[in-house]
């Protein structure tokens, strides 16, 4: 049975970029890699001595635009010592935006 190691959450805000002008023109975006970046550093910063093999899975719901805030909930699991599986979600009020999962290692 896996261990929970981490559950937490962290408030996350994508600052008003020049990228985010050009994804999408008249109406900006986040891009899904920005938030499986933001995601993949919020979990590492949070397990410092886990790091991120590799992303199993991305569901992408709702667009996020620039200057949101939202919460990204972070759940790690490990099924041994050196393996773990994380589930991360990304919300803004009760929309769901985003649903990834990664794998992580010592």
């Amino acid at each position: 049975m896996a261990q929970v190691i981490l559950d937490a959450a962290v408030r996350l805000v994508f600052p008003p970029a020049p990228l985010f002008a050009d994804h999408f023109p008249g109406a900006p975006r986040v891009p899904g890699s920005c938030i499986v970046e933001a995601a993949r550093r919020s979990l590492e910063a949070s397990l410092p001595s886990w790091s991120v093999h590799e992303l199993l899975g991305a569901r992408f719901r709702h667009f996020v635009r620039p200057e949101e805030e939202l919460l990204l909930q972070l759940r790690v699991s490990a099924a041994s010592p050196d393996a773990a599986e994380a589930r991360c979600s990304l919300l803004h009020g009760s929309a769901r935006c985003a649903d990834l999962r990664f794998r992580l290692v010592r």
